[in-house]
């Protein structure tokens, strides 16, 4: 809903600001300068950048404490731009689940801890990847609000699109509001570059560096097969990069395709499997009565799946495995109906089916994970 005046509008303004732009600059108001929310660590940043020094923090520091601390992403272009609006970055909310709570937030009690971001989608992501057991928000919803820590995610990587963002990501008000939030410790969780186009970002980044020149700045270890469709890729998928088979037109499948032929060649328990590419779904079915009209006709308009493993002693089908693409899969609303069809169908027939978007990560222990599951 848009703001009836564009002094009531809360992404561009706090209360104070709003009231200034609707009465003027001359209005009286008074700084209140005392700060005891905040460790004095974290509030010196704002003091520095945003209030020109003139804060005085009450609250007793804590020597030895990862007070102000960034986590970069691997290497690559993590940020999504949706179709119908917003961005997200899959990646950022798979590192403060897998890395981000265990390293900095041990001990911590759930309500005490926040994750906040500037993009409602992100918020989506942040929830799902957290079980929505830890509350994450918008920067302008945790406004008036604190928690012991606070993480934020930046979303934003340096692509294109990803440099459009910046303005909106860099407002100085809410680089200001999401640091503030933080009474005990901050994290910011960036992407790799750590966002060198913006200024007050950047800022906070060099601050938490001159802080903690030793352990400010952490490199996140959560990476995904998927990254070597990127350019720019870690280290540790370069042995990975040597090897890839390519029986596909698709980079993505190839990644799949050779990370499967090694798992089941390599292991014992996995010997009497096979693999195969591009598998029609009515091959896969004795029977298609028992489906719905819709999945029926589905399956009759050659509908396939990626890959299928199966015992090559008794051509029984173990594992399907999806590879989905961003732009085809979760920004196609119609594609997304296609999907959960297949789902379904693949669950009617008790086939498992394993998903493996191009914007995850960990896919190798997933798929070893779901084979053991499949043919225990």
């Amino acid at each position: 809903m848009a703001a009836p005046t564009p002094d009531c509008d809360y992404e561009r303004h706090s209360i104070l600001s709003s009231l200034i732009e609707r009465y003027g600059s001359g209005i009286p108001r008074t700084m209140l300068r005392e700060h005891y929310r905040c460790a004095p660590e974290i509030i010196d940043f704002c003091n520095r950048k945003f209030y020109a020094g003139q804060l005085i923090p009450y609250k007793p520091s804590s020597p030895g404490d990862d007070t102000l601390v960034v986590v970069r992403t691997a290497a690559g272009n993590h940020m999504r731009q949706h179709t119908y609006g917003g961005r997200t970055n899959q990646r950022e909310a798979d590192v403060i689940a897998e890395e981000v709570l265990q390293r900095f937030c041990a001990g911590t009690r759930y309500e005490n801890i926040g994750v906040i971001t500037p993009y409602r989608r992100q918020v989506d992501k942040v929830a799902d990847a957290l079980l929505n057991v830890i509350e994450a928000d918008t920067v302008h919803k945790f406004q008036g609000r604190e928690k012991e820590i606070m993480i934020m995610s930046t979303v934003l990587d340096e692509s294109r699109q990803g440099n459009f963002g910046i303005g909106f990501v860099d407002n100085p008000q809410l680089v200001n509001v999401a640091v503030s939030r933080a009474v005990r410790r901050f994290i910011l969780v960036t992407n790799h570059d750590m966002l060198p186009s913006s200024r007050h970002i950047r800022d906070l980044v060099h601050f938490i560096q001159y802080r903690n020149p030793d352990d400010g700045v952490i490199d996140s270890k959560v990476v995904s097969v998927f990254d070597l469709l990127y350019r720019e890729y870690s280290a540790a998928l370069e042995p990975l990069a040597s090897r890839l088979s390519k029986t596909s037109a698709f980079a993505s499948e190839n990644i799949i395709r050779t990370l499967l032929q090694e798992m089941l060649t390599k292991e014992d328990h996995f010997s009497d499997l096979a693999v195969a590419q591009q598998i029609l779904l009515r091959n896969m079915l004795s029977d298609i009565s028992t489906l719905t009209t819709e999945q029926a006709n589905f399956v009759r308009n050659r509908a396939s799946l990626d890959f299928v493993v199966y015992n090559r002693v008794t051509n029984r089908p173990v594992l399907a495995l999806e590879v989905d693409g961003f732009a085809f899969h979760e920004a196609d609303r119609e594609q997304q109906v296609r999907d959960r069809l297949k789902d379904a169908i693949c669950r009617s027939q008790g086939l498992r089916l394993l998903r493996l978007p191009t914007t995850g990560s960990g896919e190798e222990l997933l798929i070893h994970t779901e084979l053991l599951a499949a043919i225990a």
